[in-house]
């Protein structure tokens, strides 16, 4: 299963394949010699002559092509660039590391953000700066390209080095709370204290004297405003859905041998779509309502399938109706037919207009699971 950049549980995804590779390639170096971060990876080769260093590098790119996998080696390397860190091992230092003409942009002081982002944008620069300075000198060497950067953004914070000592980690709670998060939409437009109007109806309808205080109170109930879209956001995400709206339906859009066997006659491939099947008995019609967001086709060999092998008879509730058909030997029908045409879940947007789609269709159907 292929995962996207950016998609829901994308992260997580990567952190677990990256482990396995680091227990598959364990054998190739000693304890603690290599790291992983995401899809980059560092190992530290102490005591190893060129051609062992060449050795290492070959087995590891055949322990990679055995997983189906291509990786570009760096070795005999004294200094690296990792992640966002100049690491050198000659002299033991490290520093902040931005690629070769990019330019480092920060939110600006007068963005529709909530007031406490904007106040700890520096702050928070800054200590990630003093974290991955080795030394003040090194911390530098490096800093006006993002002071410049914060000016730009119009903040007047001036970076300063802050050594390890400094940074006190602070006390850190051993029990972790639950606790429910309210996130309303943040815009400087809106005059009304969201927040506070929100704790004062937490303070209201859950008081001291309620049953469900101990469940709903300033303890475990918290809020934080989350960010709206910005104006190119918008525009971006209006001009794709017009550019991909259409009047009709796709052409050629069927690859059948046979087009008089054809499903849906004409409309086969279609992707992202609401359809309705619709099984005529001798007795009252029953419908149902699914979404695909391959080709109906594919959607089309799944329900075949789910008819036909006994063990599949749960997969839905057309399967399950279609299979009591079956055993009481009574004759049945099923004809197909494209409802609408909808985007499918985008992490951009958080929104799946199939889902929303279907569950509107879904009142005028009679096989469809309520939830």
């Amino acid at each position: 299963m292929d995962k996207i950049m950016g998609s829901y549980d994308g992260a997580e995804t990567c952190e677990l394949v990256g482990t396995y590779i680091l227990n598959r390639i364990k054998h190739i170096f000693n304890n603690n010699e290599v790291g992983l971060y995401r899809d980059d990876g560092l190992a530290i080769l102490e005591n190893k002559t060129p051609s062992e260093v060449n050795r290492i590098a070959k087995d590891l790119n055949a322990e990679f092509h055995k997983l189906g996998l291509r990786i570009t080696t760096d070795a005999h390397m004294k200094t690296a660039n990792f992640l966002d860190v100049t690491l050198d091992l000659p002299t033991g230092s490290y520093r902040p590391y931005a690629k070769a003409n990019s330019t480092t942009h920060y939110v600006h002081n007068r963005s529709n953000h909530p007031t406490t982002i904007i106040k700890t944008i520096p702050a928070s620069i800054n200590s990630r700066l003093s974290k991955i300075s080795s030394d003040e000198q090194q911390f530098t060497s490096t800093k006006d390209d993002y002071q410049e950067a914060l000016k730009r953004a119009g903040h007047t914070y001036k970076l300063q080095y802050n050594s390890q000592q400094d940074q006190s980690p602070g006390r850190k709670r051993n029990r972790s709370r639950n606790v429910i998060w309210f996130n309303p939409p943040f815009s400087k437009h809106v005059e009304t204290n969201v927040g506070r109007k929100f704790l004062s109806l937490l303070d209201k309808h859950f008081s001291t004297n309620s049953p469900f205080h101990k469940l709903f109170n300033r303890n475990n109930v918290k809020i934080s405003y989350s960010c709206m879209d910005n104006m190119a956001k918008i525009l971006n995400a209006h001009n794709k859905s017009t550019l991909r709206r259409s009047d009709g339906w796709v052409t050629n859009s069927c690859n059948c041998r046979d087009p008089t066997k054809c499903p849906i006659p004409g409309k086969c491939q279609i992707k992202n779509i609401v359809y309705k099947a619709t099984v005529t008995t001798n007795q009252e019609p029953k419908t149902y309502i699914g979404i695909s967001d391959t080709e109906f086709k594919k959607r089309w060999y799944n329900h075949k399938s789910s008819f036909k092998h006994e063990h599949k008879n749960k997969d839905t509730e057309l399967s399950k109706y279609i299979w009591q058909l079956k055993d009481s030997n009574t004759a049945y029908n099923i004809t197909w037919k494209i409802l609408k045409q909808a985007n499918s879940y985008s992490n951009i947007t958080k929104r799946c207009q199939l889902c929303t789609c279907r569950s509107l269709s879904g009142f005028h159907c009679n096989l469809h699971r309520r939830r």
